[in-house]
């Protein structure tokens, strides 16, 4: 393999420019473009692709390039997809429980290389290493272990019998190569809600990683199956029409899990269904954040910030970017919301003091970029906190935006209907609980809710009457493991995170009835 020597060098410079990037080391540096970069993996080993061409990757923080990709095609799945169906005929027929030992050892290994993985994971995204990349990797290789644990629960049941001299059961069965496709967001953790339950349960993977962020999936998953019997686990890159189609039609591909915008889950849908192949869909979210007036602001306020996922720049399904407040505490929660923003700091990624890091690329720039000239030109938008691209030395080059709330925005607005996936929120102020229930549920989206308030009656209405799959009161926390996690209405199909993702996405169910007959044998 060639190293791509102009680009290492670059990388290192703007690395050491920081007196506090002790944990980014140049083994580990050098370490990742000696193994991972330009390679897929196949059959259990890091290989060159079929395909000669290339996908730039680019550090968000810098918009330097730091490797490249194969751009993957059909060949390439073909040759994946076969590595996962041989694989299978061997590995579904080890018992659930040593398989969980398998996963279990792998999530050790995970742990013993953590900083290296924290470390790529924020190179590769431009999410800030200390708020997010650390946490993430963290949640990561806890969701493994927690998969994992649950293997001796891969089981039927036993029915009573309505046939005279029968015995009636079910079996839960592995449904053989699944065709995983995870987002640049939060790609480990997406990554292994995937690749964990589906192997735990007996199945094979191929995983189609992004191709804005590529290195960090495939970095967690060559560790990862050096504990696992080859081909179990492959793992290719590519875009989707070249890599993601010809994976999710492949024949012998039984089960599609994806993460991602509306848009392409919706043609991943229509793609895998003629040949009844089922589909999980995380999709995406304008989620609704409700405070109102009898709400503990202190946690409340706090709540605006976390809930919207600013120190992931925005970049959450789950961003609560919507956030509407009961007109009497209006202008105090702006004004404490202003108080909070102003204190984060935004930086390289892998400045263990930034709290906030780069948006993952230009294009995704750009994006948040028309939004905000969509607010702007509205003679009622007023920008409470941020509105603008940083400019400097520490930003020169970078996908940054600053952390952005605005009051005035018509809620009919583009800007309060899409779902942007940028640091960008809207105020919307509110008279009444019926009012704010009505234009909360005014969406085709379904993801995820939270309410603010100290009047349990209230609560337990909201809970009822929210359409949304993951809801809050008084508290705006991640997905995590053992939380089963989805959406309603155009948010998706399914849930993960929990057992039951495990049991009811990657298993199948058999139904059997044995007659025992009559026993020739004389009592």
């Amino acid at each position: 393999m060639i190293l791509i020597a102009f680009p290492l060098i670059n990388l290192l410079i703007s690395l050491f420019e920081f007196s506090n990037l002790e944990r980014t080391t140049k083994s580990i540096i050098f370490k990742f473009f000696l193994i991972i970069s330009s390679l897929i993996l196949i059959d259990g080993k890091l290989i060159s692709a079929q395909t000669n061409n290339k996908i730039p990757v680019l550090n968000p923080s810098t918009g330097e390039n730091i490797g490249s990709a194969p751009q993957c095609d059909k060949n390439d799945v073909n040759i994946a997809v076969e590595s996962a169906h041989k694989a299978f005929q061997k590995w579904k027929k080890i018992p659930a429980r040593e398989r969980g030992k398998m996963v279990a050892a792998g999530a050790k290994r995970l742990e013993e290389r953590k900083s290296e993985i924290e470390t790529l994971l924020s190179l590769d995204t431009g999410n800030a290493l200390r708020t997010q990349a650390i946490p993430e990797t963290g949640a990561s290789i806890e969701l493994t272990n927690m998969f994992a644990g649950l293997s001796g629960e891969l089981k039927g049941e036993n029915y009573p019998t309505n046939i005279p001299n029968s015995i009636h059961y079910t079996t839960r069965d592995p449904i053989g190569v699944v065709c995983a496709i995870v987002p640049w967001n939060a790609p480990l953790f997406l990554t292994v809600a995937k690749i964990a339950p589906a192997i735990v349960a007996g199945n094979s993977v191929v995983l189609k990683t992004a191709e804005q962020a590529p290195f960090c999936a495939l970095l967690l998953s060559e560790i990862f199956q050096q504990e696992l019997p080859p081909g179990v686990l492959n793992v290719i890159s590519g875009y989707g029409e070249e890599c993601g189609e010809p994976l999710v039609t492949h024949e012998k591909v039984r089960k599609v899990t994806f993460t991602g915008s509306f848009t392409v889950g919706k043609i991943i849908a229509q793609k895998a269904a003629p040949k009844l192949c089922p589909v999980t869909l995380e999709l995406g979210g304008k989620n609704p954040n409700i405070i109102m007036s009898d709400a503990d602001l202190d946690i409340a306020i706090q709540g605006v910030i976390d809930g919207m996922r600013y120190t992931r720049q925005g970049q959450a399904c789950t961003a609560g970017s919507r956030v509407y407040i009961q007109e009497k505490i209006y202008d105090k929660v702006l004004d404490g919301a202003f108080e909070k923003l102003s204190k984060l700091k935004m930086g390289n990624a892998l400045d263990e003091n930034s709290d906030i890091g780069a948006i993952i690329s230009e294009e995704q720039l750009k994006r948040t970029l028309h939004y905000m000239d969509i607010a702007k030109k509205n003679s009622t938008t007023k920008v409470v906190h941020g509105g603008n691209q940083p400019s400097g030395d520490d930003y020169k080059n970078g996908f940054f935006y600053e952390p952005t709330l605005m009051s005035g925005v018509p809620v009919n607005s583009p800007v309060c209907q899409e779902e942007i996936f940028g640091p960008v929120a809207c105020a919307i102020p509110f008279k009444t609980f019926d009012e704010v229930m009505s234009s909360a549920n005014d969406t085709p989206f379904g993801l995820s809710a939270v309410l603010w308030t100290q009047n349990l009656s209230r609560a337990l209405q909201f809970v009822e009457e929210i359409e949304a799959g993951f809801v809050q009161v008084n508290q705006c926390v991640a997905p995590r493991a053992n939380v089963s996690y989805g959406g309603l209405k155009m948010s998706g199909l399914g849930k993960e995170y929990a057992f039951d993702s495990m049991i009811n996405h990657f298993t199948q169910s058999k139904t059997i009835l044995i007659n025992r007959g009559k026993s020739n044998i004389d009592s």
